[in-house]
């Protein structure tokens, strides 16, 4: 068997990225809080812990305008998801994430990144789409990291451009941290389950003088795979994931708070071995079917994917008086990543591609806000980022020989880019009696700068590739209107504008630009709490998306996998969500979500491969076949998603009590590709898990994916040294586990 190619690269750099990465992390504020002498005041939780369902609204604050209000009063469609069902539905990773959320579309990629959609807005393998934010910092790699110590999870439906800018177009993803106590509160917790599931986790929390706390958490999660490969035989997707956070909060006086926050985390996983061949289709003419999902592969080689993060966060607020608190932001980020992906997934040596990325990135934010005491909110702020990127990728193509391999030609694609944001924004909401106008702008600027080299067998004309500085900028307004029909109900409509950034991309040996992806949301909602403790919100949405960006794949004579970014055109989509929370009796309570969404392509234009490869089967040197999608469904859309939670608790005596929760999902059909030629068929999952709690301790259980349902959560068409094929990533199967926490 042979070893990953990475693994060897990182056992060269892997410490001196951790060296570099740290001592530049320590340089960020760590004066602030070490220099602190008298004590912390803890701060408030932000949220009541309801123990209600699949979405809990239970007096929910949230921090989505990001200043603290009750999620029912926002005029705007957001989940939140507290720690208590973040423990008891044992949301462990993106997928599960999904399954709690109408109308979100939510895995983890082969390559470690997140694949999502909000209302059918993003793109899996192109853009993200979607932000994924660490409160208010978003995060560039690592959203696949276990929801580790986590307050809550808000998911913020539609455009967010106006107070979270570029790349949040259709909607944003946020974890809430914890911080420090007021007294010790400290806990362990060990994880046992099928393949080989070994996971541990800790946390210490506490003040060390009056004036300042601490909180130290850490995690060391490690699993065996669920595909065999044949070829090999043996088991592949091993992986673990382990890693710190270190939050201390120093409040001198009241009006002063200082926060410093230091995150690490080392992964490693053979995810990409999780991809299997479909179909072996030459002319791309016969799309799979739900029957040919398989849990096994015969690749020739063990690829691995590797990274480290290293990340800080300084955060300062300053009440100014009794009107008018400051708010700053730095932050730095820095990853390191190493991937090594089969793309031919045959038992003989093709083509193994070597997928290197580095980031760095230094944000900061600073913003002026009222502290809510009138009828007038309102917030002003100034956001400035920048992104490196270092891309030094491979591509070997060997003899297919799997007696002696050699390496035929070789593909070295290196890029250096850099991107830069520069915003200004506002957001003013006025009450008047039972009516709440909002409106809110924001302006924003950007480049981007791109470098490339490719060496290449045989070398291309070219090698070295420069491109004029793109720039550009956007204006994203919101606006909002809110009617308090009675003391617990709202109604609202929101008009809002997001977008993804126009960016230079270096494909096919020249370095071309791509416009920027626009998308307008209106929406109608209403959020109300009803009697007994039951809560319902609704909303009707219509979002026009213009310039989406879609990833094509094409057959290149040289370079035999051509991978092309480009826009195609517009969508339109409409559809209705509905959540609900109802206590049924004393100790049961029923909740859930139901969301339907609709894509259809407008006049967007995209070379079909089924009809090219038709075409070109009559003449070898016909171009490709470009086809009008007008009035088909755009990919990565559900024509419906559907979450349904059933929760019991029973208290005993001597303080123990009993619980129990049944959660089962629905989501319709959806398709890969454009042209709606691969289907993805609908499916239904279902988990189920108990607690047994006391005081000081808390035994679980839980088994995921009770009836094995099986679908798959990547797919698309793909090129090698010979006939093309289709490749899918399947789901993971029926998996149990028991963990028990202990307090201290």
């Amino acid at each position: 068997m042979r070893d990953s190619p990475s693994q060897a690269v990182a056992a060269r750099t892997g410490r001196g990225f951790w060296v570099r990465a740290g001592v530049t992390t320590l340089a960020v504020g760590a004066s602030v809080v070490f220099g602190a002498t008298a004590s912390v005041a803890a701060e408030p939780t932000a949220v009541s812990a309801g123990t209600g369902g699949t979405v809990t609204l239970e007096e929910i604050v949230v921090t989505a305008r990001k200043r603290s209000e009750n999620l029912l009063d926002i005029p705007a469609s957001i989940a939140a998801i507290p720690d208590t069902v973040i423990k008891e539905a044992h949301i462990t990773q993106l997928d599960d994430i999904g399954g709690m959320v109408a109308n979100l579309n939510l895995f983890e990629a082969h390559d470690n990144s997140p694949a999502v959609t909000i209302r059918g807005v993003g793109a899996f393998e192109v853009v993200q789409g979607v932000g994924f934010y660490a409160n208010d910092v978003q995060l560039f790699e690592g959203q696949t990291v276990r929801p580790n110590d986590i307050a809550r999870i808000e998911v913020l439906k539609g455009p967010q451009g106006t107070l979270y800018g570029g790349a949040n177009i259709g909607g944003a993803i946020k974890y809430v941290t914890k911080d420090p106590t007021p007294t010790w509160q400290n806990e362990g917790t060990i994880e046992l389950g099928q393949y080989s599931t070994w996971n541990l986790a800790a946390v210490l929390s506490g003040p060390i003088t009056d004036k300042l706390g601490v909180r130290l958490s850490a995690y060391d999660d490690n699993h065996d795979g669920y595909i065999y490969d044949t070829y090999h035989n043996t088991t592949y997707g091993k992986g673990y994931d382990r890693g710190a956070r270190l939050t201390f909060v120093y409040e001198p006086q009241a009006a002063t708070k200082f926060r410093l926050a230091f995150n690490g985390d080392d992964y490693s996983s053979q995810n990409q071995n999780l991809l299997y061949r479909v179909t072996e289709d030459p002319g791309f003419t016969t799309p799979y079917t739900a029957n040919e999902y398989k849990y096994s592969i015969d690749d020739y080689f063990n690829p691995s994917f590797l990274r480290k993060i290293v990340s800080s966060t300084l955060q300062i607020d300053q009440q100014l008086n009794d009107e008018v608190a400051l708010t700053a932001i730095t932050a730095q980020f820095f990853s390191y990543n190493r991937g090594v992906t089969d793309f031919a997934k045959k038992p003989i040596p093709i083509d193994l591609l070597f997928q290197n990325a580095d980031h760095r990135v230094y944000s900061q934010e600073v913003r002026l806000g009222s502290t809510g005491h009138s009828d007038l909110d309102w917030l002003v702020g100034a956001f400035a980022q920048y992104h490196g990127i270092e891309f030094n990728n491979g591509d070997w193509l060997y003899n297919a020989d799997p007696n002696n391999p050699q390496i035929v030609g070789t593909d070295k694609d290196v890029q250096d880019k850099i991107q830069k944001q520069y915003a200004l924004y506002g957001d003013v909401t006025y009450h008047l009696g039972s009516w709440q106008l909002e409106l809110g702008v924001r302006g924003e600027y950007y480049t981007s700068d791109e470098k490339a080299f490719n060496d290449q067998t045989p070398p291309p004309q070219n090698p070295h590739l420069t491109a004029p500085q793109l720039t550009g900028h956007e204006f994203s307004p919101r606006v909002s209107l809110q009617y308090k029909l009675g003391p617990q109900t709202n109604v609202y409509g929101t008009i809002a504008r997001g977008f993804e950034p126009a960016d230079l991309v270096e494909q096919n040996f020249r370095i071309t630009p791509i416009r920027p992806e626009i998308a307008t949301s209106y929406e109608l909602g209403v959020k109300s709490q009803l009697p007994r403790g039951a809560q319902f919100t609704a909303a009707v949405f219509y979002i026009d998306y213009k310039d989406r960006l879609y990833n094509v794949m094409r057959l290149d004579p040289v370079l035999n996998i051509v991978e092309v970014e480009t826009n195609i055109g517009p969508s339109r989509n409409y559809g209705v969500e509905a959540d609900f929370s109802v206590p049924l009796w004393s100790e049961f309570r029923l909740s859930g979500g139901v969301g339907t969404t609709r894509a259809i392509w407008g006049n967007a234009f995209y070379a079909d491969p089924q009809l090219t490869a038709a075409a070109q089967a009559v003449n070898p040197a016909a171009p490709p076949v470009i086809r009008n999608l007008n009035g088909l469904t755009a990919p990565f859309t559900p024509e419906y998603s559907a979450n349904l939670a059933l929760e019991w608790t029973h208290a005993l005596s001597s303080g123990y009590k009993l619980g129990a929760r049944i959660d089962g999902r629905a989501v319709g059909q959806s398709y890969w590709d454009p042209n709606d030629f691969a289907k993805q068929e609908p499916y239904q999952l279902l988990n189920v898990g108990a607690h047994f709690d006391a005081a000081r301790w808390t035994l679980s259980a839980h088994v995921s994916n009770v009836t094995g349902t099986k679908y798959n959560t990547i797919y698309w068409d793909a090129w090698d040294v010979g006939a093309p094929h289709s490749i899918g990533r399947i789901n993971r199967p029926r998996t149990f586990v028991a963990s028990g926490t202990f307090r201290f």
